[in-house]
């Protein structure tokens, strides 16, 4: 029994524990949404320049009522401008994706993903937002430690549900994958050696 645990009770298990784990998604309802106030460093694992959260009600029918993807806030560039999210600490993150929302009127975003001061990603072309609907922005950059966001207008925005992969999830896919290939490597015809 020793051996069939080594060879498929525990790789499978890690294989479940892998597809169950998802991307990260902060949702900054965890916070005040205290407009005046700014994103601490180090929250969620990031550096947060010029932005701050708020909650969804604080001014009725603008872009940060409706931005809210989930319920209770959203983050936003507190000076109108340019807005970046950089790792905390060493190493680098992969960005997948977010929901943008004009707070006032519309406007257009572009983005740029940098590594140790080089830019590695530039996006090709400009992203329109509205007042009225959150847009799914996926760019599915890897390997950056800043996001920086421009906008068109020198207003505000607002983003929820941004979509960064947990490294977790990532490494015990591997180590399931690893687990699994080495199990069946030592079957022959279907049997154990």
């Amino acid at each position: 029994m020793n051996n069939v645990l080594k060879k498929i009770v525990l790789p499978l298990a890690l294989a479940i524990c892998s597809a169950t784990a998802s991307a990260g998604v902060v949702t900054f309802d965890d916070l005040s949404g205290d407009f005046t106030e700014a994103i601490a460093d180090g929250y969620q694992g990031f550096n947060w320049t010029g932005m701050g959260s708020i909650r969804s009600d604080a001014f009725p029918g603008s872009g940060y009522e409706t931005g809210a993807v989930s319920p209770a806030n959203t983050a936003f560039n507190r000076d109108g401008g340019i807005a970046a999210i950089s790792k905390a600490g060493a190493g680098t993150f992969d960005f997948v994706g977010a929901f943008f929302t004009s707070a006032w009127l519309d406007q257009e975003l572009s983005f740029e993903g940098y590594a140790n001061g080089q830019l590695l990603y530039a996006s090709a072309a400009s992203f329109v937002i509205d007042t009225m609907t959150p847009l799914w922005v996926q760019l599915d950059w890897s390997g950056i430690d800043t996001l920086v966001v421009y906008n068109s207008s020198g207003t505000q925005w607002a983003m929820d549900e941004m979509t960064v992969p947990e490294p977790s999830s990532v490494a015990l896919f591997g180590i399931a994958a690893m687990g699994w290939m080495a199990a069946r490597r030592r079957r022959i015809g279907g049997r154990p050696v």
